[in-house]
């Protein structure tokens, strides 16, 4: 008797063999890139559904602005993007 699950098996191995691919490899950001970004944000803005405070996030230190992009590349490597 075969197992009926074979087959699905190939096929996950198959598309994540195409998942993972070096050409699927997204644009990576830095720090400098996330810090750029934050400054262009605009103090006199309502903040968002996270209540974080375009002036707060423009006096973040230099480390915290490194960790950020840590997650943003988290984020893109993974595909998987938080609802909240």
């Amino acid at each position: 008797m075969t197992d009926p699950w074979v087959p699905a098996v190939k096929m996950v191995d198959v598309a994540l063999s195409y998942v993972l691919t070096p050409v699927s490899e997204p644009n990576l950001t830095t720090p400098d890139e996330v810090q750029e970004a934050i400054m262009g944000l605009k103090v006199s803005k309502a903040p968002s559904s996270n209540a974080i405070l375009n002036r707060a996030l423009k006096r973040l230190p230099k480390r915290a602005v490194s960790l950020l992009a840590q997650i943003v590349n988290a984020v893109l490597r993974t595909h998987h993007f938080p609802l909240v």
